[in-house]
């Protein structure tokens, strides 16, 4: 299976951005569909994230498939309804203070600390993204489960 678009391997490496192997992202796939049947099986609606696919409510799952972490995963809460709430709130009143911001950053860490709770119980290892790449606060980084450590 080829993971990522030709083409747009091509352009990413010609400015620098070079992906990983196709083996390296298929065991990034491999362990993705892994995480997203833990998070399943916790009750939490979750799926591996896919270009052309709209974003849902629930866990994403996404591979990275560039730099050191490629290979990894990347585990974030998705709640689009609480997100439209507080872009509406802070194109609306320009207040990036406004309450709906909060909530919605509040929701986001609960759910980081559930999704690295549950995660963990079921044997994989994981961090807060923020350890791994700063701009990813909230999200969860799997580096590996126990079947593949």
């Amino acid at each position: 299976m080829t993971y990522m678009d030709p083409d747009s391997r091509a352009r990413a490496e010609a400015h620098g951005h070079p992906y990983a192997s196709d083996d390296i992202i298929a065991a990034g796939y491999d362990l993705a569909g892994r995480v997203c049947r833990e998070l399943r099986r916790a009750g939490l609606p979750a799926c591996v994230e896919r270009p052309e696919a709209p974003i849902q409510p629930g866990v994403r799952v996404e591979v990275d498939s560039q730099g050191e972490n490629a290979g990894g995963v990347y585990v974030r809460w998705s709640a689009p309804e609480l997100a439209d709430a507080v872009i509406q709130a802070v194109a609306e009143r320009q207040d990036r203070a406004a309450p709906e911001w909060r909530r919605y950053a509040e929701v986001v860490l609960l759910m980081q600390t559930a999704m690295i709770g549950i995660l963990r119980l079921a044997g994989f290892s994981v961090v807060r993204a923020e350890e791994v790449d700063d701009i990813a606060e909230g999200d969860v980084y799997v580096h590996a489960d126990t079947r593949s450590s």
